[in-house]
């Protein structure tokens, strides 16, 4: 998506004439003069959706100032640990709200970067990824973290996977694929099958896993990341450009698999093969998980939220719970036994009404 971008923009700039840049260089200049302020947009939920809007506190603009900004802006993730949620954002956002007193609390950080993906381990060791090669670590449910070394600096990491409290892996930026064996104390890079960037990660165990990301890209291991193989999913053309794979989520031999243009797909056998489950969406999906019940739960862009249910029959039942509601581009979500939680753009948290725990 940035890249693509990134290719129109240049496009766009080869061909303005000379007249038309001075035109807009001169509009860039004045608005660099009076910056306009930024405002918080105002979202309300439909009537009747189960669902509360949270919206957490804005940081000071800086430590000494007391004045506050006017909002946060993308909130990248969301975890439920015992009933407290950890958000994560861009610009070194990482919040948590405690379950017992419902207020929000922002926990020193090592280091200030933007946060992508947030996940755990067996055990309930939370880890964030970043910007820059970032990885933090919490072993206390979010209230402190620490910075884990993971010899690079220079490309992010968006998506973590822990199936066991000592093997877990990372992937990111040009294709850069982690892994660790004692408990993410140290990190060592792996031979990539791609150049290009890595969204998603998921492994059952220390051998068997998936790496998703750029158009279409889909590799599985069955060796704990010594070697890859691509998995190849027949798509049906949306646009001219090949679809991404953005989120993935496991439970023994199911997995899921979310991408650009409403993909969503289903694997019963670890990952070797994938069947197309209907969403009713052409938006891009950027995060995916199954409750302990067994509904689906995928989130994306304008507001997308559906909730997938198998009938007596066997036949999928779609639905979207939150109706027309586009305040957000949702892209992170977190599954318990029976609710959803989303966080997205726009400073937007949402939790069940009832504020259950699991």
């Amino acid at each position: 998506m940035i890249e693509g971008l990134n290719r129109l923009m240049t496009r766009g700039l080869n061909q303005l004439q000379w007249p038309a840049m001075v035109v807009v260089a001169s509009l860039f200049l004045t608005a660099c003069q009076k910056p306009q302020a930024v405002t918080l947009p105002s979202i309300s939920l439909p009537p009747g959706i189960p669902f509360t809007l949270l919206r957490p506190p804005a940081p000071p603009v800086s430590p000494s100032d007391k004045k506050t900004q006017d909002f946060i802006g993308v909130l990248s993730g969301i975890a439920d640990e015992s009933g407290n949620l950890v958000v994560t954002g861009y610009q070194g956002t990482l919040l948590r709200l405690s379950h017992r007193t419902e207020k929000w609390s922002r926990p020193a950080l090592p280091i200030h970067v933007d946060f992508y993906g947030i996940n755990r381990t067996p055990s309930g060791v939370l880890w964030v990824a970043g910007d820059q090669g970032v990885l933090l670590r919490s072993k206390d449910r979010g209230r402190s973290w620490e910075q884990v070394k993971t010899g690079i600096d220079h490309l992010f990491l968006n998506a973590i996977s822990f199936p066991t409290d000592r093997v877990g892996f990372a992937v990111g930026e040009k294709g850069v694929i982690l892994r660790t064996v004692d408990g993410g104390d140290h990190w060592t890079r792996l031979n990539s099958p791609t150049k290009k960037n890595l969204y998603a990660v998921i492994f059952a165990d220390g051998s068997h896993g998936l790496v998703a990301g750029w158009h279409k890209r889909l590799f599985r291991t069955t060796d704990g990341g010594s070697r890859f193989t691509a998995v190849d999913i027949p798509v049906q053309k949306v646009t001219r450009q090949k679809p991404s794979f953005n989120s993935l989520w496991a439970a023994k031999e199911q997995v899921l698999l979310a991408g650009d243009h409403g993909l969503l797909f289903s694997s019963s056998d670890g990952g070797k093969s994938f069947s197309q489950i209907q969403t009713g969406t052409l938006h891009d999906l950027y995060g995916v998980c199954r409750t302990g019940e067994g509904a689906i739960a995928v989130v994306g862009e304008q507001g997308t939220f559906v909730m997938i249910n198998r009938s007596p029959s066997g036949e999928a039942k779609t639905e979207s719970p939150l109706g027309p509601f586009h305040g957000s581009d949702f892209l992170g979500v977190s599954c318990g036994q029976t609710h959803v939680r989303l966080a997205g753009s726009n400073d937007v948290v949402l939790v069940p009404a009832s504020r259950p725990g699991n």
